[in-house]
């Protein structure tokens, strides 16, 4: 292993560990082995894109693809960065460029899909999350993720059955999927399975213990029913693990507003539980 490889292999383990500074000291030395290398221009991007310094990033993806037009990972790494940005239509350019190089490349109709479900483009989402599903896929985040996405373009689309299918994919091949689970919970609800939403909320939460989302839409499901008491004290046990949860306090203040003016079922959506589904879990891979 040469020394340029070295310095760009030390600074992507000390990028991992989150040890940034000491990652662009190596990645510096770097660039004076290579000064036109465009893989230590790509490294300073993603490390940037790690401290989500993204204006930097940009600036060394820009120089890492003068050096080099035809990379399809260089293309869709700075169209992730694009996406976290929410420059959009600027990230389905790149991931554009990246299928116009290489036409099979996976991870870019991932990403290209995702970004579509983020703009709200469910349709166009589901074309490219089909196409990541019949082709041959390697990378283990979205084999594991597939169906989660293909089901929150379903709910999104008010299509909560085909919604629900979709999620218990999710779970039959990872059965530790807590926003999978909390998912078919939220279909249930939806659905106006009040009985078996709380059911499978409580399953969450027996699943993972911490996890605040769990006791946030339990809960709604049980203030659904009329039982505010019993949900407020969901909320206090949520507090207990986490103090500071400001979704935790909001859904407290809105129950004992429910609590104090009581005419019955107020058919509960909160944006809490849907912001919850719609969580992003896949960051830049």
């Amino acid at each position: 292993m040469g020394r340029l490889d070295r310095h760009l292999n030390k600074a992507d383990d000390f990028k991992e560990a989150g040890r940034f500074e000491e990652a662009l000291r190596e990645l510096a030395q770097a660039n004076k082995i290579a000064p036109d290398d465009p893989d230590v221009y790509l490294s300073f991007a993603l490390t940037y894109d790690a401290m989500e310094e993204f204006k930097s990033s940009v600036h060394y993806f820009r120089k890492a693809l003068e050096l080099n037009t035809h990379d399809p990972y260089i293309w869709t790494q700075f169209g992730i960065t694009l996406s976290r940005m929410s420059r959009h239509s600027e990230s389905l350019k790149c991931f554009d460029v990246a299928l116009e190089v290489d036409s099979g490349y996976t991870v870019a109709i991932w990403h290209k899909a995702v970004a579509y479900r983020t703009i709200g483009l469910y349709e166009e989402a589901l074309k490219y999350f089909e196409e990541c599903l019949q082709g041959d896929c390697e990378q283990d985040y979205i084999k594991d993720e597939i169906y989660y996405q293909i089901g929150l373009c379903y709910f999104d689309m008010g299509w909560t059955r085909e919604a629900l299918l979709e999620f218990r994919k999710q779970v039959d091949i990872c059965p530790d999927d807590t926003w999978a689970h909390l998912s078919i919970g939220n279909c249930y609800f939806d659905l106006g399975w009040i009985d078996e939403s709380s059911a499978k909320f409580r399953e969450v939460i027996t699943i993972a213990p911490e996890f605040i989302p769990g006791y946030n839409a339990l809960a709604l499901s049980l203030a659904e029913k009329g039982w505010y008491d019993e949900a407020l004290e969901v909320l206090r046990a949520a507090l207990q693990i986490a103090p500071e949860d400001e979704s935790v306090m909001d859904n407290m203040d809105y129950i004992e507003s429910l609590k104090e003016d009581d005419d019955g079922p107020k058919g509960i959506i909160l944006l809490s539980i849907i912001l919850q589904l719609l969580k992003h879990r896949a960051d830049s891979k």
